[in-house]
Formats: structure tokens, C-alpha cells, sequence
């Protein structure tokens, strides 16, 4: 190690030690007669890989983001379609109108709702005859009279 007026110490190759104090922030400068170089090799930033570096690839990346969210959203309003479509079957409320009905012989429940309301929903409607009567498991007997729903007309 030769010592040099300051306090840098280089070695006999010209390069300066790590952590010296006395070498400038910008790096060491060449000796006289020599092209100035850099005194490092400059490291140059690269982008992780999938990673939108360029305002191309910015693009890119936004171009199938608003895909994505234009097919959801697709997706979203067919399923609603559906929904709505299932709500709106066409079958009528049940009636508030009630009636008496006998049971006859091979009658079930879901027939005598479709002779009384034929135009509602045959669940809903027996449904509200099994509240209206408060029939349990055992069902109906043969001649037993019901309160059903009704339609008038």
C-alpha cells in the first residue's frame, strides 16, 4: 500500500479501498492522460418479471383489467336476468277468497288447489290450505271438508 497526500489509500492498481473516507461522492476521477471511465460497472434497473414497466405494458395490464371486470359484470347482469325472469312466472298470487271443499275419492291436495286456484302457485296454495285447516302429517280423509283458497270468476 503506497499513502497518498489525503486521506484515500488506493492500492499499487489505482483503485480506491472500500469505505474510504476521502473519496468523493461521485467516485474516483482517472489519472492524468487517462479517458475518465466509470468507476464501476452502472447497474441498470430491471422490472420483476410481469410487471408493466412501459406505458405499453401499463396498457396492456388495464386492457385486460377492464376484460376481466367487463365480463363479470356481464356475468352479474345474467344472473339477475334469470332471477328476475324466476320471480315473474306468471302464476298469480294466492287468493284471499276462501271456499269449502269435500274431499272426494282419489282428491290430493295439489288437485284440489288446481281446482279452486288454478291460476296461482299450486305450492303456495297448499301451503296456505294445510294453515287454513292445520292439517298434520296424516293428510286428508275421504269426505272431509277444507277451507281452500279460492279465485272468484
Amino acid at each position: 500500500m503506497v499513502a497518498m497526500s489525503g486521506a484515500a489509500t488506493r492500492s499499487r492498481s489505482g483503485a480506491a479501498r472500500m469505505g474510504s473516507p476521502a473519496v468523493p461522492a461521485g467516485g474516483l476521477s482517472a489519472p492524468r492522460g487517462v479517458a475518465a471511465a466509470e468507476p464501476w460497472p452502472r447497474r441498470v434497473a430491471r422490472p420483476a418479471p410481469g410487471v408493466a414497466s412501459t406505458r405499453a405494458g401499463w396498457f396492456a395490464a388495464a386492457r385486460e383489467c377492464a376484460w376481466l371486470v367487463a365480463v363479470g359484470a356481464c356475468a352479474f347482469v345474467g344472473v339477475l336476468l334469470f332471477g328476475m325472469l324466476a320471480l315473474d312466472s306468471g302464476a298469480r298470487p294466492v287468493p284471499d277468497a276462501t271456499a269449502v271443499a269435500r274431499v272426494a275419492d282419489g282428491d290430493t291436495l295439489w288437485s284440489v288447489a288446481a281446482r279452486f286456484a288454478p291460476d296461482s302457485d299450486q305450492r303456495a296454495v297448499v301451503g296456505r290450505i294445510v294453515e287454513l285447516n292445520r292439517l298434520g302429517v296424516d293428510g286428508v280423509g275421504l269426505g272431509r271438508t277444507l277451507i281452500v283458497p279460492a279465485q272468484r270468476g
